[in-house]
């Protein structure tokens, strides 16, 4: 079974609704249940990886935040700014460069590959990871 993505439920909707064929309540009640398990989903993977930040949320407040506003809440305590982006795609991403750096770090500190680094000989990738 495969699973249908959100712009197509979007477009499967407008398309009925131009037909005057509205879409059931059924279809419009799995679809909301979806989307609310997707980003139930998000919100456990943001907090997994930072509960530090989230500790002094009660527990309604947690409830009630979408993954979205987890995302631009841990975005601003690293003090990055995503701007109009996605701030959940953004925080996947630096995440994912977090991992990768560790994953690629030899025993001792050295890195495997070390061909970016400046004039100073610090790579700009043990400078993003000291400021962050």
């Amino acid at each position: 079974m495969t699973r249908k993505s959100d712009a197509y439920w979007e477009g499967f909707n407008a398309e009925a609704a131009r037909k005057g064929n509205a879409p059931s309540v059924a279809g419009l009640a799995h679809q909301v249940a979806r989307s609310l398990a997707q980003d139930e989903g998000r919100k456990q993977r943001i907090s997994a990886r930072s509960p530090h930040i989230f500790a002094a949320m009660d527990g309604n407040e947690y409830a009630e935040a979408s993954s979205t506003e987890l995302a631009m809440r841990e975005l601003k305590a690293l003090g990055i700014d995503p701007k109009d982006n996605d701030p959940v795609a953004i925080l996947d991403a630096h995440h994912a460069g977090r991992q990768w750096a560790r994953d690629n770090q030899r025993p001792g500190g050295a890195r495997i590959s070390g061909s970016a680094s400046d004039s100073a000989g610090e790579s700009f990738l043990d400078r993003y990871l000291n400021e962050t």
